[in-house]
């Protein structure tokens, strides 16, 4: 019989200095015969998962990873890729997950940016692809199977425990490096979100070189509970299915899936998912009805959640605070000290929007080989700039502007496109609507919005809309009608595509 879970939040263990393989494997010991891990590939109690690990790593260390040693893990499975962590940490190796869909090419070009000594795949490539491949597919359980399963820990406190790369929407990925502690303490965090149960459920449809779908899913498996990995690709009906499915007590999603999960269960009396104990939303801004909606119409335990790779969870929106301040993004997290400051870093009065920079014991150590950008995902004398513009107020609410790269400058003033979103999405016909600026040779720059409409709907009626609610500077100069918003893998709405849209529009 499966071991009674018990709770680990706010021990000492959970939070020790050691390295998380063997943090992992001390908790583990609680629920050594509960299943961990149920995947495409992959089905294993949490015992079985610590000798799939110890296997693998013995394998790994046989084919020269050791401690230090950075290595890819580029699997489509992602039970497999969780288990190939845990190897790396027993060695003491760095992992660096990368999306499985990048091309060998630009594989080749992160391992030698980010020093790799092998990436760990599992599709065979014939053509020459000019860095270190270790098979991990079908044959893998054989090849490992002779190794012996006891937990090993090699320099079990390396310099850090994860580079997490960026999407690279804007350039090469920046890595973030992150120490044992610093990646313990955000997966403690997790367990605060939403409703509290032990031994839990979590589906996830996500693949875990995203840092939000990995975080969840670790921060679970140390807390005991079942993780299902679900195909990233799939409708919203067949999520609500395999939510209820499974049972699930836990799902997080960006806010495309969000959206489909609402127009599938509109209009319906009763919560769609009245059993989740948390439904996350991360990765890309919500709208004010959005969020009301999910918190009524899918899961009372909906959950907002407002991070940076670099820094790590800053804000939550939940509960009554949905219904109150929608237009915001919650309360800054009482570890983290959060500052409004000007382009010379000097702080701003409260209710005045600036340049957000945060300080926390979640930051990452470092940017991998001190690579930057000049907007956002900064690291900066102690302080983490995620490249947002945001304001407090006097009760401590964090509203975001917009992206600092994003900000619109007409005639010398200055327009945050999440204000302009806000009126438009404000309309009946307006399914999903993303302002840009784009330049004017008098003003500098204009305002465009690419707008999917819910049904019929009229340039007219959005100007006449606008001319009741913003102030003429504020106000779009065009509109562009579209099926879609381009996004990237992390359901972000790509602005530089709507720009080069907008260029190509003339």
């Amino acid at each position: 019989m499966p071991q009674a879970r018990q709770p680990l939040f706010g021990r000492g263990i959970f939070l020790s200095q050691s390295n998380a393989a063997e943090t992992f494997v001390r908790l583990a010991k609680r629920w050594e015969d509960c299943t961990a891990i149920v995947s495409p590939r992959l089905t294993l109690t949490y015992s079985e998962l610590i000798v799939r690990a110890a296997r693998s790593a013995r394998e790994l260390r046989a084919l020269g990873v050791g401690p230090g040693s950075n290595v890819g893990i580029a699997t489509r499975d992602g039970g497999e890729a969780i288990v190939l962590m845990l190897s790396l940490w027993m060695l003491g190796a760095v992992p660096v997950p990368i999306d499985y869909r990048v091309k060998p090419t630009e594989r080749a070009l992160l391992a030698e940016e980010f020093k790799l000594i092998a990436i760990l795949e599992d599709r065979q490539v014939s053509e020459p692809i000019g860095y270190p491949s270790i098979l991990i597919d079908d044959s893998w359980t054989d090849v490992i199977a002779q190794r012996d399963g006891s937990a090993l820990f090699e320099n079990c406190q390396p310099a850090c425990a994860l580079i997490s790369l960026t999407s690279g929407t804007t350039g090469r990925p920046l890595g973030f490096v992150l120490g044992h502690e610093q990646l313990l303490f955000r997966l403690a965090t997790n367990l605060q979100l939403g409703r509290r149960r032990l031994g839990g459920r979590l589906l996830n449809p996500f693949q875990v070189s995203s840092a939000g779908p990995r975080n969840h899913s670790l921060s679970q498996l140390f807390n005991g509970a079942t993780v299902f990995f679900y195909p990233p690709l799939f409708s919203a009906g067949g999520l609500a299915e395999a939510v209820l499915s499974k049972a699930a007590t836990n799902l997080c999603v960006v806010p495309t899936v969000l959206r489909g999960l609402l127009e599938l269960h509109r209009g319906r009396g009763s919560p769609l998912f009245p059993h989740l104990d948390c439904l996350y939303c991360f990765g890309a801004p919500i709208m004010p009805d959005e969020k009301r909606a999910a918190r009524w119409e899918l899961c009372e335990h909906f959950v907002e959640g407002y991070s940076s790779s670099a820094s790590g969870r800053i804000s939550v929106l939940s509960g009554t605070d949905i219904d109150v301040r929608p237009e915001t993004v919650g309360h800054v997290l009482p570890h983290v000290q959060l500052q409004i400051v000007d382009d010379h870093d000097q702080l701003l009065p409260v209710g005045v929007a600036g340049t957000i920079r945060v300080h926390s014991p979640t930051m990452a150590l470092t940017t991998y080989g001190g690579m930057t950008r000049t907007n956002g995902d900064l690291i900066k004398d102690g302080w983490v700039y995620p490249g947002d513009i945001g304001a407090v107020d006097d009760a401590g609410f964090l509203r975001l502007l917009g992206r600092a790269s994003d900000l619109i400058i007409r005639g010398g003033s200055n327009v945050h496109p999440s204000e302009v979103e806000t009126v438009l999405a404000e309309h009946a016909g307006v399914k999903e609507v993303a302002v840009v600026g784009f330049t004017k040779w008098r003003e500098g720059e204009e305002i465009a919005a690419f707008v999917v409409p819910s049904g019929n709907l009229t340039e007219a009626e959005l100007i006449e809309h606008c001319r009741a609610r913003l102030s003429s500077d504020k106000r779009p100069r065009k509109f562009v009608f579209a099926t879609e918003l381009p996004r990237n893998v992390n359901g972000k709405i790509s602005r530089a595509k709507l720009r080069q849209q907008l260029e190509s529009l003339g």
